[in-house]
């Protein structure tokens, strides 16, 4: 039977025809090999494209429906430091902000050139999302050139060519108004309206032609429905002589405007009508943004106690704040809350916790830096603040710290109707490193394919190496 089987198949091995070769078989095979590489490279190009642009955007939806709802309405009490190519706000809104802050000594804050903006202000949503807003043209202070509106849903800020813009944070969304037809150089917001219908503009025009480093500067009041923008008052001088963080305050009503400039402080109402000036002492200020009283009746003032020219970073810690009022309504000498003394470099307000305490960020020095004798000297400016930190001065006499940010920030601005309504201490969520900028993740698409190409040959390596010791 096996004899038979034997037979049968040689037979049909007889009857079938031979297989024909090429002249070539061996390179016939190293083609086939080529192939089967060039297939496997192209797939790992696919695997390391998929991860460096599909995995930030996973991750992103992920951080996005992790943080629905996960952080009440509410300034939080502490905040992290952005990573260095935290989206943007176009790139992904945030919804209405609870905080902004910038800083200069954290690559989150800074960045590296020529990668990476040097202006950057971070905006912390109510849902916990950190969000950039970038000027590559120059540094930028939270609160001071951009401005949190009093809703909390857009920021303002200036810019070189006479343009004012307002970013929309729940679409992204950015309009430019022009700063008047006199706005021919650079404008910085300096206050919201209550309403947000409506935003005062400083603006500065280039140097005159003698060349002496006089800015004249004016103040705007912006219609942002219109866009119309109409010159209020005279000029106020130098615009280098001006502290921009406490230029200006609109009462609660919206309806008039105190303007602290030349060492005067002036009441105006929106058409720019004067009501009283008085003259300020060297050590008094306007205290900033939040100086109305909350009855409107009374301009808060800051009067100083300590080292006022050619001081220290030590001299300037240790100066005290304590506070002062003029009536709203004759100019004369007020009367308001009596609050507590405050030390610090500088103290400006920003408004009132339920009617009673008054809010204010309290600016540290920056170490080492000695302050000039010139004119041009600004307290809460970006090179010659270390630190600040959000506090309350409160009726019973403390000194309440509602804020302390880590190392690095400089600066802060917070929504008026949550600091009004006295929702402090929310606890906000550390930042996640996506979704991220796409100029950022672009060069480590090269990186990646490096580290594909060499894995790829020392796999190709290996392979060859195992098939040489077989033979």
């Amino acid at each position: 039977m096996g004899e038979e089987l034997r037979n049968v198949l040689r037979d049909l091995g007889e009857r079938m025809p031979p297989v024909r070769l090429g002249d070539d078989p061996w390179t016939a095979g190293r083609r086939l090999r080529r192939r089967a590489r060039r297939r496997a490279a192209v797939a790992s190009l696919v695997v390391v494209l998929a991860c460096a642009l599909g995995v930030p955007v996973t991750l992103g939806t992920v951080e996005q429906r992790s943080m629905t709802g996960a952080v009440p309405a509410a300034v939080p009490h502490r905040i992290g430091l952005p990573y260095m190519w935290q989206a943007t706000v176009e790139q992904d809104p945030p919804g209405r902000a609870s905080l902004l802050f910038s800083g200069g000594d954290h690559l989150g804050l800074r960045g590296i050139d020529p990668i990476d903006h040097e202006g950057k202000v971070a905006v912390l949503g109510m849902g916990g999302k950190y969000r950039m807003m970038l000027y590559g043209d120059a540094e930028r202070s939270a609160g001071v050139d951009v401005l949190l509106s009093p809703d909390s849903r857009y920021v303002a800020d200036g810019s070189a060519d006479g343009w004012v813009h307002v970013t929309d944070l729940t679409t992204g969304d950015r309009r430019s108004f022009a700063g008047g037809a006199e706005s021919t150089c650079c404008t910085t917001p300096v206050a919201w309206a209550p309403g947000g219908d409506a935003l005062l503009v400083l603006y500065h025009a280039d140097a005159d032609a003698d060349g002496d480093g006089v800015y004249p500067s004016r103040l705007l009041l912006l219609d942002l429905a219109t866009g119309a923008a109409r010159r209020l008052g005279g000029e106020l001088g130098n615009r280098w002589d001006l502290r921009t963080g406490s230029l200006a305050a609109f009462s609660p009503d919206g309806t008039r405007i105190a303007v602290a400039a030349g060492g005067e402080l002036t009441m105006l109402d929106r058409a720019g009508t004067v009501a009283w000036s008085r003259e300020l002492g060297p050590d008094e200020r306007l205290a900033g943004v939040g100086a109305f009283t909350p009855d409107g009746s009374a301009v808060t003032v800051f009067r100083q106690d300590g080292c006022r020219s050619g001081c220290d970073a030590d001299q300037r810690a240790a100066r005290t704040w304590r506070t002062g009022y003029v009536d709203a309504a004759t100019g004369r000498d007020g009367t308001g809350p009596a609050l507590p003394p405050a030390e610090g470099q500088a103290l400006r307000a920003l408004g009132w916790r339920n009617g009673r305490a008054l809010v204010a960020l309290r600016y540290a020095p920056e170490p080492g830096v000695t302050m000039g004798e010139t004119a041009d000297w600004d307290d809460t400016g970006y090179w010659e603040t270390g630190h600040v930190q959000l506090v309350s001065l409160r009726p019973d006499g403390r000194v309440q710290v509602l804020l302390d940010p880590p190392d690095g920030v400089r600066a802060m601005d917070v929504a008026r109707h949550l600091m009004e309504a006295g929702r402090f201490g929310a606890t906000a969520p550390d930042p996640r490193p996506f979704p991220a900028r796409p100029l950022v993740l672009l060069p480590a698409v090269p990186v990646l394919l490096v580290v594909g190409g060499v894995a790829g040959a020392v796999l190709w390596w290996r392979r060859r190496r195992r098939r040489a010791v077989s033979r």
